[in-house]
């Protein structure tokens, strides 16, 4: 480091745990659950009156405490956020409620009706509601609301199609390879500095020096000039090449936009939640029984919303080489090892896998260099990932998840087998698609069977004469087994028998053994394919009526010496058209 102006003090991490909240303040402090990122929320800033900041920051500080339920900053995060919007929303109303006590069931309503009708914003009322509901100063009616259920929404992503899906890994590979390469030779001329490789006071051992430096304390040598201002230190801006940041600190930390590069890697080779992702610990190595350089990973997986003991899951990857299962591990570790040595000599350790440099410091996140290395993604990273895509694609990890779930694992990944088919297959048009030409196999079976076999309903009651067809009644015109649905029905008069809408009466008996009458002539004249094909299944339905019990043998001697004129004509007209077809 430069001895020139005032001497640079390496960057503090502080490790007191402050309490959430202290008495008479309006700022939260929120410690993640790796005891050393932190965040302050200061409530003065809700535009509401001084009590109810203070009440919002009670609630708020009970969560944020070591017996709350937020372990991460992104979960205390988008609470103050919808918080902020909150208040503002009670800014609005008239009166404006001072307190919790004036939070009456009509504000709460508006509230509600008030919010986006989509997953966002019942998102929206579902935290405002788990933060107040049980605050003693809230009315009872309030509350009872709090608690009602809001409806479950229902997921509109569809994966990505084969193209899109190609599209996202190419792009996040052209930008997360590029990193690791970098990253491994400045690593590598470390190395060779530390080894004493380099001339002294040459380019290269300027280079090593700042990279030291840089792994030590997080910033390359720099100097403290007038104003208290942090300014590079020119014998290492040269060897450097700037003292911009790719010239800089990138040379071994990951920008943010590289570490999305490989979260989104890791959820398409592997179909895992992202915020598992995220907060993944570096895994265990141990060397495989396959060969020389073979690596398997057990990786564990948290997934906050179960309980024990299914929270945590575990997965072995083996690395033996290109396009294997732990390849990405392996250079995910690769990538990010500098990160963690230089958070460990601040003294702020971390076993986190994914880690990246912010480009400048974000006060909410606390003093000292590990504040620059932050915990989750922000909005603006995906707005750039939609311009890195084009072509109007934008990324959604859900979808992305989704499509390596259904399309390429094709079985449960985090999550129960119900899960995996009712949220995951079944509505999926990729599904639906896939599953059309097995359907249209079965409903094709059906019919088949349906036509072998007689289904017609038999009444001794007489029907309305005005529904009857050539062979029967029909209790239902629109509704046909053989045709769409509210739609009258064009089958064949033939099929009657095979229906469950017909219905046969003693009145419709002439015919019926006039038509078995013929189609037994019939079956002794064609050829047995021809018979097969066109005649046998009416034939066989008409056999099987003639041996239920319904109707004696002596009704259906007498119906066929009963059969008139237009029986005939209506059965011989039925029969032609058969041949014609």
């Amino acid at each position: 480091m430069s001895t020139r102006g005032r001497r640079a003090p390496l960057p503090e991490v502080g490790h007191r745990r402050k309490p959430p909240l202290e008495p008479g303040d309006l700022v939260v402090w929120h410690t993640a659950e790796d005891g050393v990122r932190k965040a302050s929320y200061d409530f003065g800033q809700l535009a509401v009156g001084p009590r109810l900041q203070r009440e919002f920051a009670e609630v708020f500080a009970a969560q944020a405490g070591p017996e709350g339920a937020w372990k991460t900053l992104p979960s205390s995060r988008e609470s103050w956020l919808i918080l902020l919007y909150f208040s503002r929303f009670l800014a609005e109303q008239d009166p404006v409620p001072e307190s919790l006590g004036d939070l009456v069931p009509e504000i709460w309503a508006a509230w509600r009706l008030s919010r986006t009708p989509n997953s966002t914003g019942g998102r929206q009322i579902r935290k405002v509601a788990r933060l107040l509901k049980e605050h003693p100063r809230v009315p009872e009616e309030t509350r009872n609301l709090m608690k009602k259920r809001m409806p479950k929404e229902t997921s509109k992503e569809n994966a990505y199609s084969h193209e899109e899906f190609d599209r996202i890994k190419l792009a996040a590979t052209q930008r997360f390879r590029p990193a690791l390469h970098r990253i491994r030779a400045n690593w590598q001329h470390l190395e060779d500095w530390r080894a004493g490789r380099f001339e002294k006071g040459t380019g290269d051992w300027l280079l090593g020096e700042a990279l030291d430096q840089l792994v030590r304390v997080g910033e390359t040598p720099f100097y403290i000039g007038l104003g208290d201002r942090q300014r590079p230190d020119s014998r290492y801006t040269e060897a450097l090449g700037s003292d911009r940041a790719e010239d800089t600190w990138m040379r071994l930390f990951m920008t943010t936009d590289e570490a999305c590069a490989l979260m989104i890697l890791m959820i398409a080779a592997h179909g895992w939640n992202a915020t598992p992702v995220i907060e993944m610990k570096v895994p265990d190595a141990s060397p495989g029984a396959g060969g020389e350089g073979q690596i398997i990973y057990r990786v564990e997986l948290e997934k906050r919303r179960r309980s024990q003991p299914s929270r945590y899951e575990t997965r072995n990857l083996a690395d033996w080489g290109a396009d294997s299962p732990g390849r990405l591990i392996t250079q995910a570790i690769e990538a990010t090892a500098p990160a963690r040595e230089m958070l460990k000599n601040v003294g702020a350790p971390t076993d986190r896998l994914i880690l990246w440099r912010l480009a400048q410091r974000r006060a909410v996140y606390g003093e000292g260099v590990a504040g620059l290395f932050d915990g989750h993604f922000h909005a603006n990273v995906w707005r750039n990932w939609r311009q890195e895509l084009g072509g109007g694609l934008s990324l959604n990890l859900r979808r992305l998840r989704k499509t390596v779930v259904i399309a390429h694992q094709r079985q449960p990944t985090q999550h129960s087998q119900d899960t995996h088919d009712s949220v995951y297959v079944l509505p999926d048009p990729r599904t639906h698609a896939a599953a059309q030409s097995v359907i249209t196999d079965g409903v094709t079976e059906a019919i088949e069977a349906a036509r072998a076999s007689f289904k017609a309903q038999i009444s001794r009651a007489d029907t309305d004469a005005g529904k009857d067809t050539p062979t029967s009644s029909c209790s239902d015109y629109t509704h046909s087994p053989f045709g769409e649905q509210g739609l009258p029905c064009r089958a064949s008069f033939l099929l009657c028998t095979a229906c469950p809408n017909a219905v046969i009466t003693p009145r419709h008996l002439p015919r019926l053994a006039y038509l078995l009458q013929v189609l037994e002539e019939l079956k002794a004249v064609l050829a047995p394919e021809v018979w097969d094909q066109d005649w046998r299944e009416p034939y066989t339905r008409l056999r099987d009526l003639r041996k239920v019990p319904d109707f004696t043998e002596t009704e259906w001697s007498d119906a066929l010496a009963e059969v008139s004129a237009q029986d005939r004509e209506v059965i011989d007209q039925l029969l032609k058209k058969g041949f014609d077809a």
